[in-house]
């Protein structure tokens, strides 16, 4: 499938200007547009910007190819989705960046280096590792940690920036001017790559397809893959070139509505829970429209929530379990099933969704720890709550606990908690009562505290340290006073507590996360307490209208949990 070039010139689409490539493989030095690559003669193989192509050492296979029965027969076309989520490290970014890190040793960098919403930074890193050469990666402060493992593993130095992928993507430019380092990312040798896509699927079968639907970010694959085509179709290989559909979030679409206003349109700032397509400055949109402009293609926007539903329907009807950009094709044929009725349209899904599981866990109701009882399985079974767990996807805490049925135990321990909330002056707003209901659900009921909080007082700085009170009753009933100071109130309550704690159980506070239920000032609060005993880890939650008062609650609890576990 593949060969060596026979020569092609770098040109700008813009002023089709000659580009010297030791000079530049990103924007045209004469007019800053974008360059492709044009070949000197047209070759029924594959060609690359490559003096010497060696083979790709990740990648042996191609792509499954798969009939979307389900699917198909569910909406009345015929659907069809190719696998980029098998490609080496999960994701279609790895046809580029073979390409791309080749490149990069022929012109003799020193390093090589890259902005990246997280899945290009594993998929650059895996190759700069292979071929020896040194990655540096520019990353959004709010990239996933389970997308930078990759390249953490792959020895890439990850360079978290503060602020959004437009702001990476300067800092790197500049880093990469300061020393002899390639600018790797969204240009134009990596859209050299990832046509190899078309290739691919051109000797899998007829490519006979009405529509292909591509998730859209910078716009750099929907580019390759119909630059892909026209070379087969130059070759004599193809006589004719699906409809494209350039889909992206709805929260995130500056392609979308660029090609509906005929320009470049640059979002500031771009929020979407599919952030392998969070980019607010497209670079290859004008690539992007002269493909949807060419094939009589379409382009179409997604909701969050419509982009959950089909992550979702596509794992359960199809086994295919994909990232949220994956999902935006689904998303955007279902809201117009109307138009592709009948029609043979393909999928493009880019990126597996192990690299989502932050994803999966906001959206997903968690199972509660049940005790080893076989009565209390069965109760958790006819109690309607895993029935509950399977509709509430997507909805977050906001899922309808009303259906849930409650054992007397939790229903007690659930009043305690309103009474508690109630005295404070707090009314609960539907949404807090249902995260109160989930949250109680998953609580042992038949915990008991070692110590009791009775009361606490502050005394607050303007420079220095927090000075806490807190009143405790000890577990042999005797009530004391216990004095300390902290960093700040929630680190001087729980260092009072610990001071006559760690006595008997001590727990290393590893982390602490606070929720705000609503925008509201009296809003409830979940603390939740990561501790740690030795090798043993607990996690604990507290809810109160009162931060501090959660967090105590959260940390009472973890003793109780941590000196249950420790006597079993």
């Amino acid at each position: 499938m593949t060969a060596p070039n026979n020569g092609y010139t770098l040109r700008c689409i813009s002023c089709n200007a000659v580009n010297d490539e030791r000079k530049t493989s990103t924007y045209c030095t004469e007019c800053g547009s974008v360059l492709t690559v044009d070949y000197h003669e047209s070759r029924k193989e594959i060609q690359y910007p490559l003096n010497t192509l060696l083979p790709d050492p990740l990648k042996h296979d191609a792509t499954t190819l798969r009939r979307l029965s389900r699917l198909s027969e569910l909406y009345g076309a015929d659907l069809y989705a190719k696998l980029e989520l098998e490609n080496p490290t999960g994701c279609f970014k790895d046809r580029g960046s073979f390409v791309e890190v080749q490149k990069a040793l022929e012109l003799g960098a020193d390093a090589i280096c890259l902005a990246s919403t997280g899945n290009m930074a594993a998929s650059v890193a895996a190759y700069a590792c292979y071929f020896k050469i040194p990655c540096f990666v520019f990353v959004p402060e709010k990239t996933p940690e389970t997308k930078l493992a990759q390249s953490t593993i792959y020895d890439a130095t990850i360079i978290k920036i503060k602020g959004d992928f437009k702001m990476c993507e300067i800092l790197c430019r500049e880093f990469a001017k300061s020393g002899n380092y390639y600018l790797a990312g969204d240009y134009v040798f990596r859209q050299e790559g990832q046509k190899s896509f078309s290739y691919e699927l051109f000797e899998q079968g007829p490519v006979d397809y009405d529509y292909i639907f591509v998730p859209v970010g910078a716009g750099t694959n929907l580019a390759a893959i119909y630059k892909g085509f026209n070379e087969l179709k130059d070759a004599g290989q193809i006589t004719r070139i699906p409809s494209f559909v350039a889909v992206q979030p709805e929260q995130s679409s500056p392609v979308v509505e660029g090609i509906f206003k005929k320009e470049k349109i640059i979002k500031d700032h771009v929020n979407t829970m599919a952030d392998a397509v969070a980019v607010g400055d497209p670079f290859d949109f004008y690539k992007v429209m002269e493909a949807i402009k060419d094939t009589n293609g379409l382009a179409f926007t997604a909701t969050e929530n419509e982009i959950l539903e089909s992550v979702k329907e596509m794992t359960v009807e199809e086994g295919i379990y994909t990232e949220p950009a994956c999902a935006i094709p689904l998303a955007t044929f279902k809201n117009n099933a109307a138009t592709f009725r009948g029609k043979k349209c393909l999928f493009v899904l880019t990126g597996t969704g192990l690299k989502s599981s932050h994803i999966v866990t906001k959206y997903s109701l968690s199972s509660p720890v049940l005790s080893p009882k076989l009565e209390r399985i069965q109760q958790y079974i006819e109690s309607g709550f895993p029935e509950m767990q399977r509709k509430s996807w997507g909805q977050s805490r906001e899922m309808i606990m009303g259906n849930v049925n409650m054992d007397d135990e939790h229903s007690r321990l659930y009043e305690e908690y309103v009474s508690g909330i109630s005295k404070k002056g707090k009314t609960l707003k539907e949404e807090e009562i249902k995260a109160l209901k989930s949250l109680v659900y998953n609580e042992d009921t038949k915990l008991e505290k070692p110590v009791e909080v009775l009361d606490y007082k502050l005394t607050m700085r303007m420079h220095g340290l927090v000075s806490a009170a807190v009143k405790l009753r000890l577990p042999n009933g005797e009530e004391i006073i216990s004095l300390d100071q902290g960093v700040g109130p929630l680190d001087a309550v729980l260092t009072a507590i610990k001071a006559e704690t760690d006595e008997f159980i001590p727990l290393v506070v590893k982390s602490h996360e606070v929720e705000i239920l609503s925008p509201d000032t009296d809003s409830l609060v979940v603390a939740t307490l990561v501790l740690e005993k030795e090798d043993f880890t607990f996690t604990s939650k507290g809810v109160s209208p009162d931060t501090i008062e959660a967090v105590i609650q959260a940390f009472v609890k973890g003793l109780a949990i941590a000196n249950k576990a420790l006597v079993v």
